[in-house]
């Protein structure tokens, strides 16, 4: 006799149960429930524009926060004022900018304005003489934000030399440019004679006088009287007044020619007389304005003998000259000439 298996069937599979409702799922199984495609692609497809915005806004915080707030490094070129005290003057201060590296913030770093600020060297209670001054964060004015942190400062070192201001009293020499007139020779005046000059003291203790600036001597040889600025004599200098007034006449140049050989007449010589001069002729040195000297020649008998009156015999004469009313004899060779007057037929 056979016997039938018997197998167990799971509850809820039989045929006359009646079904319920399907038991809740627990709240940790809904969350790590991963959603379905068909509902990504549908929460996707809802208010898209709305998503790009919020999207390029949620980039633009991430920017800002990532990569403008981190740190970087500028360069800023910084001009040198030097505070110096009254009665003092520096006198080679650097002219270059000094050059200052900082690190912060990009946004703050961006924000600088970089001709509001500068390096100041405060030298109130220095002494005279030269200084050396090591350059510092804390010399920048107005100060750097606070999350600006100073990394170098080139050059790291200065050196300024702080002189005394002293005044003193100095002639005032008039200064001319280019040739007068051909035959005249320019004579300058100023005035006032001095002017007062301001500086440092190794400087001016070295001047002997002031110049002015260049007065141009052109055309005819008429008067000048012009207002003219007194030439730059160094830097730091000052002077009280800065122009002075200059006057420039022009007088005729004097000059020396020689005449040699230079034929002596006799004039007025009686009748019945016959003239012998010996020696005949002379070498004649005058003295006069260049104009009119430099091209004058003597006239014929303007160098001569009167023999007026005279009767034969021996004479020692001096040749009267004639020249021009601006022109003298400073010398004659020989001085004086022998005359013989003997009568015609005669020995």
């Amino acid at each position: 006799m056979r016997l039938r298996v018997l197998r167990s069937e799971p509850a809820g599979s039989s045929t006359d149960s009646t079904p319920g409702p399907a038991s809740p799922l627990p709240p940790w199984r809904r969350w790590l429930r991963l959603p379905r495609w068909r509902d990504v692609r549908a929460a996707l497809s809802r208010n898209t524009g709305l998503k790009l915005v919020s999207l390029l806004l949620a980039f633009f915080l991430w920017f800002s926060i990532n990569v403008s707030e981190r740190d970087a490094e500028g360069t800023l070129e910084l001009p040198l004022r030097v505070r110096q005290p009254a009665g003092y003057v520096v006198t080679n201060a650097p002219t270059k900018p000094i050059t200052v590296t900082v690190r912060g913030p990009r946004t703050i770093l961006d924000g600088v304005e970089e001709r509001r600020i500068h390096v100041a060297l405060d030298l109130a209670t220095a002494a005279p003489g030269e200084i050396r001054t090591e350059l510092s964060g804390d010399m920048i004015r107005p100060p750097l934000p606070r999350r600006l942190k100073v990394v170098r400062i080139e050059p790291g070192r200065v050196k300024v030399r702080l002189e005394r201001l002293v005044r003193r009293a100095l002639p005032v020499r008039p200064e001319l440019a280019g040739m007068p007139p051909l035959g005249y020779t320019a004579e300058a005046s100023v005035t006032p004679g001095e002017v007062d000059v301001s500086g440092p003291a190794t400087k001016v203790e070295e001047l002997k006088e002031i110049k002015t600036e260049p007065v141009e001597l052109r055309g005819a040889p008429e008067p000048i009287s012009r207002a003219v600025l007194l030439s730059w004599a160094g830097d730091f200098l000052t002077f009280t007044p800065d122009r002075v007034t200059v006057a420039v006449t022009f007088r005729p140049t004097s000059m020396s020619r020689k005449f040699d050989h230079v034929e002596v007449a006799v004039r007025n010589v009686g009748e019945g007389l016959r003239a012998k001069l010996v020696p005949s002729r002379i070498d004649l040195t005058v003295q006069g304005p260049q104009s009119l000297l430099s091209n004058y020649a003597l006239e014929a008998g303007s160098v001569y003998i009167d023999a007026a009156g005279l009767e034969p015999g021996s004479y020692r004469v001096m040749p009267k000259i004639e020249l021009a009313q601006s022109i003298e004899v400073t010398r004659r060779e020989p001085e004086v000439q022998t005359l013989e007057l003997t009568a015609k037929g005669g020995r």
